[in-house]
């Protein structure tokens, strides 16, 4: 498993052995079997509770924005189902679906995490540098020292303020207009993803016709 740059090369490679200071013989099988023992039940909480995986690693942030996603979509299905406002069906169907979605990333992601960590032999807040560039020389992490969890939590705070007021115009705007604004931004997701990509590829076509 490789883990890539924004320009699609290998920003970090894992740590050797041999090197001085690094732990020799039985030790280092000791570490590595203690890493990997980390891994399974890191895998085993996240498929219990999503999110508990990632907070049993380190990752906090993003272990707990596991956590709001799940939360936020709940509240969300117990508010369009409930008694006062007319049931929007198709949207009920894509928030009970993101349940699942949102369950197995969660248990993907641990396993990507926990194989970063047993790895490279480093914790999470050791290998998210800055490179040369400027950049994030992993950015499997970056998520964890960015300000867009906070952003996440403003929102989802206020989401949740808002489905427990059952204001008016929220319902309306859920009867109406709920489940176009899901698919709509569900587009956007998909179309910014597909740029971002594609950006992607092109860069590293270039890279290679420069090397």
């Amino acid at each position: 498993m490789e883990f890539k740059g924004e320009d699609g090369m290998n920003s970090e490679q894992p740590l050797p052995s041999g090197q001085p200071g690094q732990p020799h013989g039985q030790k280092q099988r000791g570490r590595l079997q203690y890493a990997k023992f980390r891994k399974v039940i890191a895998i085993i909480m996240a498929a219990l509770i999503p999110g508990m995986g990632h907070l049993f690693l380190g990752l906090f942030i993003r272990g707990l924005t596991f956590i709001v996603l799940l939360l936020l979509d709940i509240f969300a299905m117990l508010y369009v189902s409930s008694d006062g406002l007319r049931i929007n069906i198709p949207l009920l169907i894509l928030l009970g679906l993101f349940i699942p979605v949102l369950y197995f990333y969660n248990v993907y992601d641990v396993l990507q995490s926990a194989d970063y960590m047993v790895r490279y032999r480093r914790k999470p807040d050791q290998y998210a540098r800055m490179d040369a560039r400027g950049q994030q020389s992993s950015p499997f992490y970056a998520w964890e020292r960015g300000f867009a969890f906070a952003v996440l939590l403003v929102a989802g705070g206020g989401l949740m303020i808002l489905f427990r007021m059952k204001p008016r115009w929220l319902s309306i705007f859920f009867e109406d207009y709920g489940f176009l604004t899901l698919a709509i931004i569900l587009m956007m997701i998909g179309l910014f993803l597909f740029l971002r990509e594609a950006i992607l590829s092109f860069k590293r076509k270039k890279l290679k016709e420069r090397g």
